[in-house]
């Protein structure tokens, strides 16, 4: 990877063609990703599983491949939003760059306490906080507006590093650090902070920061490869990807270290093999990390050799659509999501009331209203219902950005 940036002024030209291409496939990753998370909230809000879906002696299935697929979704967004900085940087100083991380970093960690509590529990009780995947893009792009001063190389080292040793500090619990417990919790260890006895008000950590801040600043440290040829590109990407994809084997498979979840022996090989990929999302270990940026890695190599075939034309547009509005479409896809799960309860006699009912005598954190729930089948099909739905408002929206030199479109 090049050290090169172009906070000191230098612009560093592309490759002939080479513009249009990498920003086309970092778009259409990102929408990729995007079309597959809703997946992940539609179980939520229609599921009739009660169980974790992850569980390999209990789920279907079925059930853990949707569960895990949208595994890929959180650490991909993070990462490219490293990768969004890098490209940044080549058209800002080093001061519109860190007043730009800062302000968006802050407004997302807003957003994430505002809106989208709002359309998770279409209530404006702020009893229980919920520190997820937006809240953790927000404090890390805070952070990367000093790390992204310490270059390419920089970022590549401190990345791995936080990627690679943060394991190592997970028999370090919360209650072992006296007042400085909470700040532990944000950092590392996910649980609840205040609200003794799961009584609200609390505030949940989901998403600890540390690993997060290394996806970011090595999506950062990727950005410099997007420069190079395609060729190369491709090489890189299909070589990283792989190699990432051999050390999950490896180290998944000594059960010594990358994961506090090892794997166990099952009543059947199919099973085993469910706890073989049962890695920790959150805090995301190192085994998760390295499965699902090494695919990742490689879907990207995929879409990029893709570029010239006509019969991907069509999907790459309508991705590059949802790619190019990704909070837009976080937001817009979270409230449908949650209307109709509402609309359904009503017109089946159910409750509905379930739906804006405060923490824990209702809403999506405590579950679902007795009677209620889907299978697969059903939940597939709003999630597809849901996507196609949002995608002529994504259209518009990412059309307005396009034309539009208004700054506060950014932000969202």
């Amino acid at each position: 990877m090049s050290d090169q940036t172009a906070g000191s002024g230098s612009a560093i030209p592309d490759p002939p063609g080479g513009a249009r291409a990498r920003l086309t496939a970092v778009d259409v990753l990102r929408g990729l990703v995007m079309v597959v998370m809703p997946l992940d909230h539609t179980r939520e809000f229609f599921t009739n599983w009660m169980g974790n879906p992850l569980d390999p002696q209990h789920t279907t299935y079925a059930l853990y491949l949707a569960r895990w697929m949208t595994h890929i979704c959180a650490p991909v967004f993070v990462f490219l939003a490293g990768t969004s900085i890098f490209l940044q940087q080549r058209r800002k100083s080093g001061g519109e760059l860190t007043r730009l991380l800062l302000t968006r970093g802050l407004w997302l960690i807003f957003v994430e306490l505002t809106l989208v509590h709002l359309a998770f529990n279409f209530h404006w009780q702020w009893n229980v906080q919920i520190l997820e995947v937006i809240w953790a893009i927000g404090a890390s792009m805070m952070m990367m507006a000093a790390l992204a001063h310490a270059g390419v190389r920089g970022n590549l080292i401190l990345g791995a590093a936080l990627i690679l040793g943060h394991n190592a500090f997970d028999g370090l619990m919360p209650a072992g650090n006296g007042p400085l417990a909470w700040l532990w919790q944000i950092l590392h260890v996910p649980g609840m902070i205040g609200g003794a006895a799961m009584q609200p008000p609390i505030v949940v950590v989901a998403y600890p920061l540390v690993p997060w801040v290394g996806v970011m600043a090595l999506g950062y440290a990727f950005g410099s490869v997007l420069l190079q040829e395609r060729g190369r590109r491709l090489r890189w990407e299909a070589g990283a990807g792989a190699a990432m994809l051999a050390a999950f084997v490896l180290l998944r498979w000594s059960n010594v270290y990358g994961d506090p979840q090892p794997w166990t022996t099952q009543a059947n090989w199919h099973r085993t093999v469910l706890s073989f990929f049962n890695v920790l999302k959150c805090p995301p270990s190192l085994l998760f990390l390295l499965a699902t940026l090494g695919i990742s890695a490689l879907v990207m190599a995929a879409i990029e050799s893709a570029e010239g075939r006509s019969a991907f034309r069509r999907v790459r547009g309508v991705l590059e659509v949802y790619g190019r509005v990704p909070f837009f479409f976080f937001l817009l896809h979270l409230t449908l999501v949650h209307l109709l799960a509402l609309i359904v309860a009503r017109a089946s006699g159910g409750d509905w009331r379930w739906w804006i009912t405060e923490f824990p005598r209702g809403g999506v954190l405590a579950g679902h209203p007795p009677g209620y729930g889907y299978g697969l089948k059903v939940i597939g099909g709003i999630w597809i219902f849901v996507v196609a739905l949002c995608y002529p408002a994504c259209r518009w929206y990412a059309d307005l950005k396009r034309r539009s030199r208004n700054p506060l479109l950014s932000y969202l």
